[in-house]
């Protein structure tokens, strides 16, 4: 474990655990596998991105790239706050974001879907 001391950042951890635990060799590496931004143009369906503005581990300005943004299949539903992963808004009892979100998207869809005539 002391490599876990020894790491300087997030990247460098990253580098000397999450790469070599799925047989990568670099951050980079890593990153580009997992991270969805490079999986875009492969997307042919409708897909709605949630994502909170203050997601500190999928930055939002990421989702004005081309590889997000030119996709008409893509659409970003974002909220000011959420985080990463969870959404939590308390702890006790856990509540979160995501909860409220994910209905609100579906209505939000459900009308645009009325108002275009379409119900498919």
């Amino acid at each position: 474990m002391e490599w876990v001391r020894q790491s300087k950042s997030i990247w460098d951890l990253e580098g000397r655990f999450l790469a070599p635990l799925v047989d990568l060799s670099s951050p980079e590496e890593y990153y580009r596998n997992v991270s969805p931004i490079y999986k875009c143009h492969n997307v042919n369906k409708p897909v709605v991105v949630i994502n909170s503005r203050d997601d500190f581990m999928a930055p939002f300005e990421n989702f004005n790239l081309p590889e997000f943004t030119k996709n008409p299949h893509l659409t970003l539903w974002s909220t000011a706050a959420g985080g990463h992963v969870s959404f939590v808004d308390k702890l006790f009892p856990v509540t979160s974001y995501l909860d409220r979100a994910v209905p609100e998207c579906a209505q939000l869809l459900r009308d645009f879907l009325e108002e275009e005539g379409s119900t498919d």
